[in-house]
């Protein structure tokens, strides 16, 4: 068996692993906030970001276009009619409230004078 040496300690690889790891990611954190700090580089991830929203835009509106085509030809109600709908039920049933309680205010009414 060897002895350890105190002058000359064993090499410990995970330690040099853990050194070249922290320099490594020192280095690249370093580099992108420099990167990020630049104002072309804000620019050129705002044009991104932009374009990526028109095209997701218009993906979503020839969806909603083959949705709406698809449906109509199943012979099902598409989502603004049934939108549409549920407003005219809406205001619908709020009338029928309100005829509902202007007719017990003249059944109150006719029976006072029936007293």
């Amino acid at each position: 068996m060897s002895e350890e040496n105190p002058d000359n300690p064993p090499v410990d690889p995970m330690t040099s692993m853990m050194q070249f790891y922290e320099q490594w990611t020192n280095t690249w954190a370093k580099s992108m906030s420099e990167t990020v700090a630049n104002p072309r580089f804000a620019e050129t991830m705002a044009q991104q970001t932009e374009g990526s929203l028109e095209f997701w835009a218009l993906v979503r509106r020839q969806v909603g276009e083959a949705m709406e085509q698809y449906l109509q030809q199943m012979s099902l109600p598409t989502q603004s009619e049934v939108v549409s709908l549920a407003q005219r039920l809406t205001t619908i049933e709020m009338r029928l409230d309100d005829m509902d309680e202007k007719l017990d205010d003249v059944l109150d009414h006719l029976k006072g004078m029936q007293k």
